[in-house]
Order: structure tokens, then sequence, then C-alpha cells
């Protein structure tokens, strides 16, 4: 099995008992992809993502929307243009703040969508294909599409909000770190506050704690043991109720005590 299908499998393996959402578990698998997209046979990733960035940017002023969406998929294509492979980028620091961006791209871009389509179904699609397009593999973009297209439409609709689209992309993230950490040289889990490369004995610590985790949801009462947003209480975004020209990514932040 190839480098890449190792990580996805690892990363819906991990994401999973958490949010068994096929949403959320195309996110988790971008996530995965995201951290490589620092090495230099993934550069068409970029230019196509600096490219639909470039062309959100010049056309959402034309239906009087800012520009922010574009602009911030262009910054997260230089960010990874510029970036060592397996240097900030597959740090836990660098993961999360990868995620984090990305996050609110995504936020924004289902705004915008939102606004076009009545049907949140359809927006958790294109969402979906397009991150697919600008960040996975080549070889799984046909099936990529296939599975989350049918099971988008044919599951219940899920809960929206930047925690839990944020946390798939981390945890997709930290899947591809962990995995890495079984190759023979390590990874700098920290860097750049630490220069110490962590091995195969960080990587069993952490797949630990993510089984306790696991046990612990098992175990606690109710019916909701393996949904993570049942723990977690925070403002959804409704997406047939809220206006484009009146959404601010910031001051949703800010609603959630993120900034």
């Amino acid at each position: 099995m190839s480098s890449y299908k190792k990580h996805i499998l690892f990363s819906l393996i991990m994401i999973f008992p958490f949010f068994p959402d096929v949403y959320y578990l195309s996110l988790a698998v971008v996530g995965a992809s995201l951290v490589d997209l620092d090495t230099s046979f993934r550069y068409r990733n970029l230019v196509i993502m600096a490219l639909a960035g470039g062309i959100l940017t010049l056309t959402l002023p034309l239906f009087k929307i800012t520009p922010f969406t574009g602009v911030l998929l262009i910054s997260i294509a230089l960010f990874f243009f510029i970036a060592q492979h397996r240097g900030f980028v597959h740090s836990i620091p660098g993961t999360g703040l990868a995620a984090g961006c990305l996050a609110l791209f995504v936020i924004s871009f289902q705004n915008i969508l939102g606004s076009l389509t009545p049907d949140l179904r359809v927006s958790f699609l294109l969402t979906s294909l397009i991150l697919g397009i600008i960040v996975l593999n080549r070889g799984l973009l046909i099936l990529y599409a296939l599975l989350i297209t049918i099971g988008i439409f044919l599951t219940p609709l899920t809960s929206f909000n930047f925690i839990y689209v944020a946390t798939a992309l981390f945890v997709g993230s930290l899947s591809h770190l962990i995995l890495d950490l079984f190759t023979g040289n390590g990874v700098r889990l920290f860097n750049p506050l630490s220069k110490h490369r962590f091995g195969k004995i960080t990587g069993l610590f952490i797949v630990t704690l993510w089984l306790c985790s696991v046990a612990i949801l098992y175990l606690m009462p109710g019916g909701h043991s393996l949904l993570l947003n049942y723990y977690l209480q925070v403002p959804e975004i409704n997406l047939k109720e809220i206006y484009l020209a009146d959404f601010n990514p910031v001051n949703y932040l800010q609603s959630l005590k993120l900034v």
C-alpha cells in the first residue's frame, strides 16, 4: 500500500469514533493529505489552490462580497510553497495553524455557497469536492468524489461549526504525523519550539491516548458515546438564516472566544 493511502486510511480510523459523519470524514482525509503539500511533487496542488484563490479574490468583489476567502486560500498556498519539507508543517504547531486556516476558509466558503443554494448537502458536497481537488493526490480523487457524494446525500444532515471543522482537519493532520513517527527519521513534533526528533515510542504513546479516549467515549453513559459534538457545546452556523454581507469570520471566532 502506497504511503498516501496509508495516511488516508489511518486518518479515517482516528476520526471515525469521534465524528462518524461523512462530511467530517472527508475533512479528515483532506487534513491527512494537507501535511505533505510542502513537498516539491505536490506543487501542482499549490498552483491549483493559488489559482482558485485568485479567481475568488477577483470575482467576489463583483458581487459585493469580501475577497477574504480568496486571499486566505492564496495565503495558505504561499505558506506551503515556502515551507521546508518535514519542517514546521510537520509539527503540532504547524498542523494546528494549517488546519485552523483551512477551517476558516471552509466556514467562509460554505457561507458563500449557502447564499447560492438552499440545500446544505449541496454546499457540503461542493466544499468537499473543491478541497479534494486542491489537496488530494490525483489517484484518489475519483473514489473520494464518489464516496462523499453517496455518503453526504444518504446520511442525516450533520451539524456545522468552526470547532467541528477545525477538529476534523487537525485530527486528520495529526494522524499523518503519528504515522511519520514510525519512520526512521522521526518527527520534530514541536518545531520551531524544539528541534528534538520524536520516534516510535512517542507514536505508541499517542496511539495509546487515542485508544483510551475512544474507550472513555464508549464507557460514558448515554446514547451519544461516539459523538464528540455531544460533548462540545459550541454555537452552530445556520447557513439558511445567515446573510452573506453580514458574515464576519473574525466576529464568529470571537463568539467562540478563540480570538
